[in-house]
């Protein structure tokens, strides 16, 4: 994998497998400079650069790994590769971390044991506190926001304004909400031709339609039935949860996919649904989350696509839903 790919999916490559760990050093410091970086949050940064300085086995996070000290020195802990903490650790930009979590940092063993830990530290929260850099040749990006940050949109219930489509018809949150697919700023298109009952902007809105579906068509030999959300070519979304509702019919869905792309061609899974029976009343809304690692990738469009036929066995192929949102780190 090239180093600016790595960079782009940073929380990924060092999630989904610990093979990074096997990079050397200049690698993996190249990835860390890169303009490219793209990261959920600073301390994941911080996670690899220890986990890296560990040649770890198994993904530890920060807190773990201070537990071990407890019981290991840094120099059993890191071994050969505790020189390299030295110069890794200034690429983590401390003052982009939360206060309340620099503090406990302060008072960890790492804090105690590895001086450049301490150090780096303190010059983080007095530039948070007083805004002033320590003297030195010390480079400045290390107290700036990175330039391909995710503004995270969390999931706190079925129904709430915390999601993508939400924020996006806020304009990024400038301005009174506008349903985005009207404002042309999101695109939904469907398996049926839009229509009274098959409404793209009905799912951008948290108006309760009674009739609201995505019929079925023949694709390549096979019934098909969806729904796809194209975020723009500029916006992409680390998806880790999602929600729809339910329209009024008794179609509930039961085996079907929530997949993400980058083209609109080929597709990913995020989340597979084998006979689901969460969805049991006319106009319900629902939430899953997406816990497996493609849930760090980020995507620019989304599916929702039966696999199997609903619970109405008059119209089995409907994909009746009548609002749908979206959540996790989007850029």
């Amino acid at each position: 994998m090239c180093k600016r790919k790595f960079s782009m999916h940073f929380d990924y490559c060092t999630t989904a497998s610990l093979d990074f760990v096997l990079l050397d050093q200049t690698t993996f410091s190249d990835i860390l400079e890169s303009a490219d970086l793209t990261v959920t949050s600073e301390e994941k940064i911080l996670n690899a650069v220890l986990m890296w300085c560990m040649k770890a086995e198994e993904s530890h996070s920060w807190g773990v790994i201070d537990e071990m000290m407890n019981y290991a020195d840094p120099e059993s802990l890191f071994k050969e590769r505790l020189q390299s903490l030295d110069d890794l650790l200034p690429h983590v930009r401390f003052s982009l971390l939360p206060y309340e979590l620099l503090k406990r940092l302060e008072n960890s063993n790492l804090s105690k044991e590895i001086p450049v830990f301490n150090r780096l530290l303190k010059e983080a929260a007095s530039f948070l506190t007083s805004g002033l850099i320590s003297p030195g040749n010390e480079p400045i990006s290390r107290f700036q926001h990175r330039r391909s940050s995710f503004k995270e949109l969390q999931y706190i219930r079925d129904g709430d304004s915390n999601g993508v489509l939400h924020f996006v018809g806020t304009s990024y949150g400038s301005h009174q909400w506008v349903n985005p697919v009207l404002a042309k700023k999101i695109n939904i298109t469907s398996s049926s031709p839009t229509s009274r009952f098959t409404d793209p902007k009905a799912l951008a809105s948290k108006a309760y339609a009674g009739t609201s579906f995505a019929g079925p068509r023949m694709e390549d030999g096979h019934i098909s039935s969806w729904w796809v959300v194209d975020l723009g070519e500029e916006h992409q979304l680390m998806c880790n949860y999602y929600t729809f509702r339910q329209d009024g019919s008794r179609a509930f869905t039961r085996f079907w996919k929530f997949q993400g792309s980058m083209d609109g061609k080929t597709w990913t899974d995020l989340r597979v649904h084998e006979d689901d029976q969460t969805m049991c009343k006319a106009g319900q809304f629902a939430s899953w989350p997406i816990t497996a690692a493609n849930a760090l990738l980020p995507f620019r469009f989304f599916r929702l696509v039966l696999t199997g036929p609903t619970a109405d066995t008059s119209t089995p192929w409907n994909f009746c839903i009548c609002y749908l949102e979206l959540y996790g780190y989007f850029r």
